[in-house]
């Protein structure tokens, strides 16, 4: 979709380049007519000058040349006359040019005069000493339509520029005027990863009403979130006694009962309390980053080892490679369980170390978590992200631990693998994006 400042300059733009040159040639068009007016009262005069030296004289009237201005006696002057009685009169500066007797008044274009000129031309008819006379009067134009050419030249070069300005101008302005919105935008990317859970106020009034709205629907968002975990996990406590007290009638009854049956039902309950695992999981997993509480590496993974520790007490290290300085931007109860799944599962295997290592950038989380254990077979690695299954029966747990890494990896848009670390054992590579898309 096009911009909104693409938009108002493609119809700015145009807008404006017709106002302007319309004005423009306006504006020339009401000049030319006013100096035209003008023009025509001086010519007017001249007419009355011409008038007033004609002369009468024995043998009836005759211009008196000492008497009108020296212009019309200069060839191609520019101003020009003749005077029509029973004789004719020429103003020297036509030379042997002849100027068009057309009327009364001023005529309604210009005419053409000698060497290309444009003749603004004014007629009159008069009677003096009972003689009809006709006296027509003419300027040269064309320097004046020279003038106006270059002036209209001129003043639509320097509207382009304006109109270029002002698009400029309103550019800016548009830009400046969004900027409450780009701060809106960022304060809503800051809520998204979890730096906050509410947009400010402090916006111009244009904004309020859908700031106030963001916030509300945000605070109800939390309040249904905060209401499901909360009713899953009553559900998860709810039910784990009924299957403690089940698990404990059935121990008892089971030497009473058949090997096929007890098998049978124990795997049952094995099924439903892995469901009830999985579903609670899911319940979790659905809650987004927009809780305030966020993984602190430099308090919360010393607590996280100093457990471990204490329930893994022949593990003589946990080695913690990585900077502790910065908070990373996820929830902090997914990070102790996703570290704490993968750290656990480490220590059951691992001999004498284990590494927890990290690297927080613009765009992901990278975790490693290696052990110097036996390790995976690759053929296997696909087959222990199954939920359940686990390729030593004899240690202790459900296998859902990398299962439930697996599940906390993918809702956060993120990517798992194992390889075989450098110290002998299983490494666990993450990698987190910051944002989730």
């Amino acid at each position: 979709m096009t911009s909104i400042s693409r938009r108002l300059a493609a119809t700015l733009v145009p807008l404006l380049l017709c106002s302007v040159l319309l004005i423009v040639q306006g504006s020339v068009w009401l000049y030319d007519r006013a100096q035209r007016n003008y023009l025509t009262l001086l010519l007017q005069r001249e007419t009355d000058s011409l008038l007033a030296a004609l002369t009468v004289g024995p043998d009836g009237l005759f211009l008196d040349l000492d008497k009108i201005d020296p212009d019309y006696r200069r060839p191609y002057s520019g101003r020009y006359f003749v005077v029509q009685g029973r004789e004719k009169w020429r103003s020297r500066s036509l030379w042997d040019h002849r100027l068009p007797l057309p009327g009364d008044g001023l005529q309604s274009g210009l005419l053409p005069g000698p060497q290309g000129q444009e003749l603004l031309v004014w007629s009159g008819e008069y009677r003096k000493a009972g003689e009809p006379v006709t006296i027509s009067v003419a300027l040269d134009y064309q320097p004046l339509m020279t003038e106006f050419r270059r002036a209209s030249i001129w003043i639509s070069a320097l509207a382009v520029l304006v109109t270029l300005l002002a698009v400029l101008i309103q550019q800016w302005l548009l830009r400046r005027s969004l900027l409450p919105l780009r701060r809106v935008q960022q304060e809503l990317a800051e809520w998204r990863s979890g730096e906050r859970l509410h947009l400010s106020e402090q916006v111009p009034q244009e904004l309020q009403p859908l700031v106030t709205e963001i916030n509300h629907l945000g605070a109800q968002i939390e309040a249904l979130l905060l209401r499901a975990r909360n009713s899953a996990g009553d559900l998860g406590h709810a039910l784990k006694t009924p299957l403690a007290v089940i698990e404990s009638r059935l121990d008892a009854l089971a030497p009473s009962l058949p090997g096929e049956q007890l098998t049978e039902l124990q795997a049952q309950l094995q099924a439903m309390r892995n469901q009830l695992e999985r579903t609670l999981q899911r319940a979790r997993l659905a809650t987004d980053q927009s809780r305030a509480k966020r993984f602190d590496p430099a308090t919360d993974l010393p607590a996280l080892v100093q457990t471990l520790a204490s329930l893994y007490p022949a593990l003589p290290e946990i080695k913690l490679d990585g900077a502790s300085d910065t908070r990373w931007p996820f929830d902090r109860e997914d990070m102790l369980e996703l570290l704490g799944n993968l750290l656990d599962n480490a220590c059951k295997w691992a001999r004498a170390r284990v590494r927890l290592s990290w690297r927080l950038d613009a765009q992901h989380l990278c975790v490693e978590v290696a052990d110097d254990g036996p390790g995976i077979d690759r053929d296997a690695r696909d087959q222990v992200l199954s939920r359940g299954l686990r390729l030593d029966q004899q240690t202790p747990g459900h296998g859902l631990g990398l299962a439930i890494v697996r599940d906390l990896v993918v809702a956060y848009g993120g990517t798992l693998s194992l390889e075989q670390a450098p110290e002998g054992g299983l490494l666990v590579s993450i990698s987190l994006p910051r944002e989730r898309r």
